[in-house]
C-alpha cells in the first residue's frame, strides 16, 4: 500500500476478472475506499505500518470471486489463505498476530470499556446516514436532516463526558488505540457535513460546547494512519454529494482530487 501525493491512496480496483494474487505470508486487504467502516481497518494497518496489498472492490458489481469467497461485505483481511471478516474482527487479528504498537487495551476490563465507546459511537449511523444518503422511496428533508443532527449531537454528549473523564488527548492516553481508530471515520464524515449542506451548513457545525471533542478531533487529524488516509472535509464533502447523486461512489477519487 503506497501514500502519493496529497495524501492520495494508490490501489487496484478490482471489479472484474480473476481473484488477485497474494502471497500468503502478506496481508490483503479488500477494501472500498469510502467505506467508514473498511477505513476501520486501513487505518489498523496503517498504524500498526503493516505493509499490504489494497484490493478495492466495486461494491455496484461485486466480482463473482469475491462473491464465492466472502460474505460479499468489506473489509476482508485475507491472510495466510483465510479471509476474516468484519472489521473490527479483522482489526483485533491484526492486532494479535501484528502486537507492535499494540492497539488494544492488555487489561480485559478496559478493552470491554472501549468497546462499549465504539458501540455507543456506532449508533451515531442512525442519525448520521440520512443526512448524506438518498433513502430508498423518499426524500429526507432539510427539517428532517437537522432534527438527525440534533439527535446526533445529543448522542456526542455521552462521548463528550467519556472525553472529559479521561482526561487525555486520545482514548489511550497520550497516543491512539483501536476505539480511537474504530470510531474516527464517523466523525470524518460529520466534519463534511457543513459544506455537503450549503446554505444551511450552519446548522451542521459541531457546537463549540464539546471542547474535548473538538481537540479529539484535532489530534486524531493529526495522526499519520489519518493524514496519510482520511480526507479534508472539504472532499468528504464532494464525496458524500457524488454518493447522494448516484447512489455510490462513481467516479469520486476523480471528481473530489485537489481539495
Amino acid at each position: 500500500f503506497k501514500v502519493g501525493r496529497k495524501n492520495e491512496a494508490v490501489v487496484s480496483t478490482q471489479s472484474t476478472g480473476e481473484k488477485p494474487a497474494c502471497d500468503e505470508n502478506k496481508i490483503q486487504l479488500f477494501n472500498m475506499r469510502f467505506c467508514p467502516f473498511a477505513e476501520r481497518t486501513a487505518l489498523t494497518l496503517l498504524a500498526k505500518k503493516i505493509p499490504f496489498d489494497n484490493v478495492n472492490i466495486n461494491l455496484k458489481k461485486k466480482p463473482d470471486w469475491f462473491l464465492a469467497s466472502t460474505m460479499g461485505k468489506v473489509p476482508v483481511v485475507v491472510h495466510k489463505g483465510k479471509y476474516i471478516p468484519e472489521s473490527l474482527i479483522a482489526s483485533d487479528y491484526l492486532d494479535e498476530v501484528f502486537p507492535e504498537p499494540k492497539l488494544n487495551p492488555s487489561d480485559p476490563l478496559q478493552k470491554a470499556l472501549d468497546r462499549v465507546v465504539i458501540e455507543k459511537q456506532s449508533a451515531m449511523m442512525r442519525n448520521l446516514y440520512p443526512i448524506f444518503a438518498k433513502m430508498p422511496n423518499r426524500v429526507v428533508t432539510n427539517e428532517e436532516k437537522l432534527q438527525h443532527f440534533e439527535n446526533l449531537v445529543a448522542q456526542l454528549e455521552t462521548f463528550e463526558e467519556e472525553l472529559k473523564n479521561r482526561g487525555t488527548p486520545y482514548l489511550g492516553g497520550q497516543s491512539p488505540v483501536m476505539a480511537d481508530y474504530m470510531i474516527w471515520p464517523y466523525f470524518e464524515r460529520i466534519e463534511g457535513l457543513p459544506i455537503l449542506m450549503g446554505d444551511v451548513g450552519d446548522k451542521f457545525v459541531l457546537p463549540a460546547h464539546l471542547e474535548h471533542l473538538h481537540a479529539w478531533i484535532k489530534a486524531m487529524r493529526s495522526t499519520d494512519a489519518v493524514k496519510a488516509y482520511g480526507f479534508s472535509p472539504k472532499r468528504m464533502a464532494t464525496i458524500l454529494k457524488i454518493h447522494y447523486e448516484t447512489y455510490g461512489y462513481d467516479n469520486a477519487l476523480k471528481e473530489s482530487s485537489g481539495m
